[in-house]
């Protein structure tokens, strides 16, 4: 296995060594943070990144760098790091134009990849990826064809072809972006028992059945959809640790939903809905990612625009939120954040601006504050903490 400093050395070369060094003062030991980087460079032969944080002087390393999927632009591990997953962008075949998920085993110790297998993704586009708690299915997300689907996975890693695909119904009023359907997230609800997939193109978040025995996927009888506002065009979701309400980012009208889910029917009712940037905010603005503080008591969002920002909501105690904090000129076109396990801090991914900065995050308020932690790689498009 090539480290990174033999690996990169194609027109890349400039991002090989780039591990910048900040947080001048302390020198104090501290526990590092591993976390794994997904890059949606598609020229790179080695797309994803295994780095290290030092949290006491904020410096990055990157450790290793691996190949096995192409622009693998998101990433997910098994509940127990034995298995990580990937989007591979590319083909399954040059006939259907089928997109890819690739398997890892997780070396322990080391956290070194080895590629296990690819299997078609039954669809095209591909855009997330997401495991179950068990580790039995991959799910995924194909944005250009509308499909998600189900894929098993065998106990050594390896994924076995599709059991369930699935597509919406419906288009949006937002011309292009809403022609059709768009999936562009899959994700499990805490109970396991129902597949919520946002789609863009069609406004809404499908709610489907998983049959955990066969895979097979079928609309909830409950509530087979939740609508969300003309032209919102839901992108991701994220679940209260609780289980009882889950946050909705919308792409198109720069909004963030706060919904109550009742999990023993999968079913979602709207709290309220808050725009993600500040009324005087010009020009593009196109919220990505959304992640809930492992406290509970906040949650973020990230918008990508020419002033990038990220929003910090407060929860109430009925789930609903509150807007307490716009974060602007965060790295260009934060496609992916993600708050490390113990909640101190928030590691965002600047796609465009080939950077990931360090910020803290405020214990008692959950606001956020600037470091001058730095990494420079190539498009960071996803960031996976190690558990």
């Amino acid at each position: 296995m090539k480290k990174i400093s033999s690996i990169i050395k194609t027109s890349l070369v400039a991002f090989s060594t780039m591990a910048l060094f900040s947080c001048a003062g302390t020198t104090e030991p501290a526990e590092t943070i591993k976390f794994y980087v997904g890059s949606s460079n598609g020229e790179l032969s080695h797309s994803i990144y295994l780095c290290e944080l030092n949290p006491a002087d904020g410096a990055f390393v990157v450790l290793d760098s691996f190949a096995g999927a192409r622009a693998a632009s998101y990433l997910d591990l098994s509940t127990g790091g034995e298995y990580l997953f990937a989007i591979n962008q590319d083909p399954w075949n040059q006939e259907t134009g089928h997109s890819t998920v690739s398997s890892f085993a997780v070396e322990p110790g080391t956290l070194a990849l080895e590629a296990i297998n690819s299997q078609s993704s039954e669809g095209s586009g591909i855009c997330h990826i997401h495991c179950s708690d068990l580790g039995d299915y991959i799910f995924a997300a194909n944005y250009g064809s509308g499909h998600a689907t189900a894929l098993p996975v065998n106990e050594n890693g390896e994924i076995a072809p599709a059991s369930g695909v699935v597509i919406a119904e419906g288009a949006g009023i937002a011309g292009s972006r809403q022609n059709g359907p768009h999936a562009h997230q899959v994700m499990l609800d805490p109970g396991q028992n129902f597949l919520l997939v946002p789609d863009l193109g069609a406004n809404k978040v499908m709610i489907y059945a998983f049959d955990t025995e066969n895979g097979v996927l079928s609309p909830n009888p409950a509530q087979a959809f939740f609508e969300l506002a003309p032209e919102a065009g839901p992108r991701h979701l994220a679940f209260h640790p609780d289980g009882l309400s889950l946050y909705i980012v919308n792409e198109l009208n720069s909004t963030l939903t706060a919904c109550s889910y009742n999990s023993a029917d999968g079913t979602i009712t709207e709290l309220n809905t808050l725009s993600t940037v500040e009324a005087a905010h010009e020009g593009m603005k196109y919220p990505a990612a959304v992640r809930v503080h492992p406290n509970g008591r906040y949650v973020y969002a990230s918008t990508r625009g020419e002033n990038s920002c990220i929003t910090t909501f407060e929860i109430n105690k009925d789930g609903s939120v509150s807007r307490i904090q716009v974060m602007e000129q965060v790295p260009n076109w934060p496609r992916d954040f993600n708050v490390d396990p113990s909640g101190k801090y928030m590691l965002v991914a600047g796609e465009r601006s080939d950077e990931i900065r360090l910020y803290h995050i405020d214990s008692e308020s959950g606001m956020l504050s600037e470091t001058a932690g730095m990494l420079k790689l190539p498009a960071p498009a996803s960031v996976l903490f190690v558990l």
